[in-house]
């Protein structure tokens, strides 16, 4: 098969003038009775959900001027009945990021000029009922208030009237905003038009090689992740890919009973929750995959491994962001190749640049990644001088270093910041971690143990050392160093199963000496720091590296505090 390329997927996509809404309300017209939607409290068909989204927005009472909206409801009938809604009302939606705290909330309704909020009150209360400005719609009322007539009607108009009389929408408009999961700083608010995530969407199904109107897409991940939205949501209705919306990517025994219900074809998540999903769903629960998709961080070798030995299907790596709304390149059943993150999105171009000089570097070479795509976002919220800073080469600086293979499969070495300066050499603590986390998984499953964590569902978070669910997760850190410059620290959960040095070597007999950490830097904590969605918290973990690791130049044991922090939870959720 021909793969088209940049130039022309950006000629083609310029073209294009079709709307997120009206490209589904075509879906809708030819196949009504097919199930758009369900999660656990029951599911919608095409044509219903086509009508309602039709309803809504004349319930909302927004301004003619409020062309920004917020979105606070999980995945699943609500969260994509708003969706949609505002798509079709000309609206932009901003699936807020509850996991962010208060002022980072409040922060983002200011940035994107909120003046209204869509939520539940149950879902409200379910994730600690955060503080709002907007003035906030209960998705209940709205549901109680629905004129059965008009949703008659809007059937009715949905049948006999073209698409593009009923979507208010073009082309150039803004449909998502999506803030980035920072942990210091402004959020970054990217700002995806309708004609960039149509790309995108039709891109992925390609690169999958998705049949339309078959198959269900399990999604547990959060509508302010950008593969939760974009793929969990706009993919899959554009699409024809019936939607199973799970709100709670913990809740693994409710993921396995929506998976059994819905015939589960696909499932989307991060490589944390679905470590999580190993030890949690029987396998007869999700039985109907086909396969599953992990992006957002690094998947380990090892969880590849055991996802398959679990389930009897494979756990595909994928690699994006969300500037790119957000695939670039994804592994497939026919090209899988292991340690790579797949090949390039039809359309998408990858190639790497010197992260000193900005030069590009000839194929094959390792270097910052820039990819040329034409769903590149248009640029971040309020802020041109980011933008700009970012906007490379006619495409997007990643801020991650990597290779292309003369494959074409994306080898990713780690994020330009996660690199330390040790004494004037750069040392990348992602392939440290890796290293250590492999060599923990080979000799935990050399002893006979576990190699992979337990869930706790209702904290939410990684449980390390229980008795016969031992786990042993590796974080790797850098903190100043007055000699040095900076100096590597390793956090981890649960029991190491060997003494460091001999872990050390291990991983790291054939690396440089510098990249290997010295017996006294390992330090033991209850969690790694997650965000809300799913990724590491890599600022939380910095922060705790420097807060276990006696100040540079001590010397002697760990310090009290590092002592008191083995007795109490690492987490700290951005």
């Amino acid at each position: 098969m021909t793969r088209i390329g940049f130039e022309q997927a950006s000629a083609r996509a310029d073209r294009d003038r079709r709307t997120l809404g009206a490209v589904f309300l075509t879906r809708a017209r030819r196949h009504p009775r097919m199930i758009a939607v369900q999660d656990a409290g029951g599911s919608m068909s095409r044509i219903r959900l086509a009508a309602v989204a039709q309803v809504i927005p004349g319930m909302l009472d927004l301004a003619d001027d409020e062309r920004t909206v917020g979105v606070l409801l999980p995945p699943g009938r609500g969260g994509t009945l708003v969706n949609l809604a505002l798509a079709l009302d000309r609206r932009t939606a901003v699936n807020l990021n509850h996991t962010a705290g208060d002022a980072q909330i409040a922060r983002m309704c200011e940035m994107a000029e909120l003046r209204t909020i869509v939520s539940s009150r149950v879902y409200l209360e379910r994730i600690g009922s955060p503080e709002l400005g907007p003035r906030v719609i209960h998705a209940e009322d709205l549901i109680a208030t629905i004129d059965k007539r008009a949703v008659l009607l809007a059937i009715a108009r949905t049948y006999l009237l073209p698409p593009s009389r009923i979507d208010r929408s073009e082309p150039e408009d803004v449909a998502l905003i999506i803030f980035s999961s920072g942990t210091t700083g402004d959020p970054k608010g990217i700002q995806l038009t309708h004609r960039q995530v149509i790309v995108h969407a039709e891109a992925v199904a390609e690169h999958l090689d998705l049949p339309p109107d078959q198959g269900c897409l399990l999604s547990p991940l959060p509508l302010f992740h950008s593969f939760g939205i974009v793929p969990g949501v706009w993919m899959a209705l554009l699409h024809g890919l019936r939607i199973a919306g799970q709100p709670n990517p913990f809740d693994a025994e409710g993921i396995g009973e929506l998976a059994q219900a819905s015939g589960a074809t696909i499932l989307v998540a991060t490589p944390t929750f679905a470590r999580g999903y190993l030890k949690r769903i029987p396998p007869e629960r999700l039985a109907t995959l086909d396969f599953a998709v992990v992006g957002a961080e690094r998947c380990p070798s090892d969880l590849h491994a055991a996802f398959m030995d679990r389930f009897g299907v494979p756990l595909l790596e994928g690699y994006g962001c969300t500037e790119l709304a957000p695939a670039i390149a994804i592994n497939t059943l026919s090209a899988n190749r292991e340690g790579s993150v797949g090949r390039p999105l039809p359309g998408v171009e990858v190639f790497t640049m010197d992260p000193e000089t900005g030069d590009l570097l000839p194929p094959g070479e390792t270097g910052l990644i820039v990819v040329r795509s034409p769903a590149r976002m248009v640029g971040y919220l309020q802020r041109p001088d980011l933008t700009e800073q970012v906007f490379v080469h006619g495409g997007y600086n990643t801020g991650d270093i990597g290779r292309v293979d003369s494959d074409g499969y994306v080898h990713l070495t780690g994020r330009l910041a996660r690199f330390a300066k040790l004494g004037g050499e750069m040392v990348p603590l992602d392939m440290i971690e890796t290293a250590l986390q492999n060599a923990v998984a080979d000799r935990l499953l050399a002893s006979g143990a576990p190699a992979a964590g337990v869930l706790d569902t209702d904290s939410g978070s990684m449980e390390a050392g229980e008795a016969d669910d031992a786990a042993c997760q590796i974080a790797v850190a850098a903190v100043e160093d007055r000699r040095k410059g900076e100096r590597l620290v390793v956090l981890y959960t649960g029991e190491l199963p060997a003494e460091p040095a001999d872990l050390v070597a291990d991983a790291l007999s054939d690396s440089p000496a510098l990249w290997r950490p010295k017996p006294n830097a390992f330090h033991q904590i209850d969690a790694i720091p997650l965000l809300g969605t799913g990724k590491r918290d890599l600022g939380a973990i910095k922060r705790l590296a420097a807060e276990v690791t006696p100040p540079s130049g001590a010397r002697g044991a760990v310090s009290a505090l590092g002592d008191r922090l083995r007795g109490r939870r690492g987490r700290d959720e951005d």
